[in-house]
């Protein structure tokens, strides 16, 4: 039994499902929030399965809501030093499913949206073995202190007029990759703030159905 929050799911169309899709929530939201995106693109992905777990943390700055890791000291060397301490209980709740489903973390897709988006890639880059693919939408990279997967490939979706975390991370996000060597896309999308649109969701969609397993 999961000994964290309960969280939302939707099984695949397809059974049994073949990849395992993670969503994970922008600060002060919670697993409800992008769960709601699944009616928008299960059709085109009938063989995953989705769920979309609670922050870890109780949101700090608000008496309701969920976190990842707490934002009230905005540093890159302490929020990556947040990220290291609460990561393994991530993963916990990823490996939990990926046991019941009998999947693997080459079946298991990464979508994070904003705070999301930073403990996706930091996930990612820290698995021993590489995920099937990682996509993020409105956020950044803070990257750990080792790497250990570059064979994720990594797609990266960013609305120009983000005033909450501007399109620049997208930049240096993908120069941090690039530097790696890691395959990556980016995505800037004209007249999104910070925000998931139609277009990045079939920008995601294909992103998903073109990638191929790593073995």
């Amino acid at each position: 039994m999961n000994k964290y929050l309960e969280y939302p799911e939707v099984e695949s169309k397809e059974l049994p499902p073949q990849k395992l899709v993670v969503l994970l929530h922008g600060v002060g939201s919670d697993g409800h929030d992008l769960i709601g995106l699944v009616p928008y693109i299960k059709n085109d992905l009938p063989n995953c399965h989705f769920i979309s777990p609670h922050g870890i943390e109780d949101y700090d700055m608000m008496p309701y809501g969920r976190q990842w890791f707490s934002l009230r000291d905005r540093s890159p060397h302490i929020i990556a030093k947040l990220i290291a301490n609460n990561i393994s209980k991530l993963e916990d709740i990823i490996r939990e499913k990926q046991t019941e489903l009998n999947l693997t973390n080459k079946d298991t897709v990464i979508i994070g949206f904003s705070q999301g988006t930073i403990i996706g890639l930091y996930l990612t880059l820290i698995q021993q073995k590489p995920l099937f693919c990682t996509i993020g939408f409105s956020g950044a990279l803070i990257p750990p202190m080792k790497v250990n997967n570059k064979l994720t490939p990594i797609c990266l979706i960013h609305g120009e007029l983000d005033q909450v975390i501007n399109v620049s991370e997208m930049y240096n996000a993908s120069n941090y990759l690039s530097k790696l060597n890691i395959e990556h896309s980016g995505h800037k999308l004209t007249s999104l703030a910070h925000s998931i649109d139609g277009r990045g969701l079939e920008i995601a969609i294909n992103f998903i159905n073109t990638c191929h397993n790593i073995v």
